[in-house]
């Protein structure tokens, strides 16, 4: 038997709670994972609500972020580079159900932890940072852009921001004051967001592209300094998208090949992810609370 949180019907963190539920054996081409952490997504919390379509049956897993041992292997489980999986191997990215002690993977969507990557920022580093590599593949920058970054100091815009500056790009956030220093702290130029935000860009060189990875404030700031559309591109404001014409963020790079390339730039401090709060399992409705309500910076991680 395993812990894990689960919810008998849609609605706020309160829904949640930690039972004990059968093992799963891995099948084919899987593994199963004992969870040393796993990250907490605003996409999990928009199934749980059911702003997010979902045709599986009562009671309900969530998460799929996750990090930590192999201990069961199906047949013909390889990883993303073909390796085969065993027992015993430290593994980070996407599994079913991962807010759990144990959770069942797909090998392939599975790459090992380097040893130096702390469990708990390798746990929360899937959704995050695959999706903001893809705000780069669905807008490429480099030497001589200037970025406007929406929500820089969320997990996604944060890292997105950093990608950015390393690929030569000069890239401005928005944030509240509280997170100017952290944003400098990794090179990028801090910008209030809210009204007025056009007006405060006149201060810096330039827009050329935009990554919205909250809301849809950067998108319309840049139609307002008149970025094109196409170098536009937003995580989660679909209306806004259909509305403005700019990108929503394609899908094709969210791999665990690039997820270890990653999970190495973290390791070697190239790229940096903070963590804003750690919980127990049994602590997962606060754990859902705080990423819900906190604008604090960093990763909320579940610690089965």
């Amino acid at each position: 038997m395993t812990r894990a949180a689960l919810y008998d019907s849609t609605g706020g963190p309160e829904v949640l709670h930690v039972e004990e539920v059968t093992d799963a054996a891995p099948g084919p081409g899987e593994v199963a994972v004992r969870v040393r952490a796993a990250g907490l997504n605003p996409y999990d919390s928009k199934v749980r609500l059911g702003a997010v379509p979902s045709q599986a049956p009562f009671p309900r897993r969530i998460g799929s972020d996750l990090a930590g041992t192999v201990e069961a292997v199906g047949p013909d489980a390889l990883y993303w580079d073909g390796t085969p999986a065993a027992v015993g191997d430290e593994v980070l990215g996407s599994g079913r159900g991962s807010v759990a002690q144990r959770a069942i993977a797909s090998a392939k969507n599975l790459t090992r932890r380097p040893e130096s990557l702390p469990v708990e920022v390798a746990g929360a580093l899937n959704v995050a940072a695959l999706t903001a590599l893809s705000c780069l593949v669905t807008v490429p920058v480099g030497e001589g852009d200037t970025v406007l970054v929406g929500g820089a100091s969320g997990a996604v815009g944060f890292i997105a921001a950093q990608l950015a500056i390393g690929a030569g790009a000069r890239a401005i956030g928005t944030s509240s004051e509280r997170s100017f220093d952290l944003l400098r702290s990794v090179g990028i130029e801090p910008v209030a967001y809210g009204d007025g935000l056009a007006e405060r860009l006149a201060s810096f060189p330039p827009v050329t592209a935009v990554f919205d990875c909250h809301g849809r404030e950067a998108l319309d700031a840049g139609v307002a300094v008149g970025v094109p559309v196409d170098r536009m591109v937003a995580i989660a404001a679909y209306g806004a998208l259909d509305e403005i014409g700019a990108h929503n963020v394609e899908r094709t790079a969210r791999t665990a090949a690039n997820l270890a390339v990653l999970a190495e730039s973290v390791a070697d401090g190239r790229l940096v992810v903070p963590i804003a709060a750690t919980f127990p399992l049994d602590e997962v409705v606060a754990a859902f609370t705080q990423l819900e309500s906190s604008h604090a910076p960093g990763k909320i991680v579940v610690r089965p």
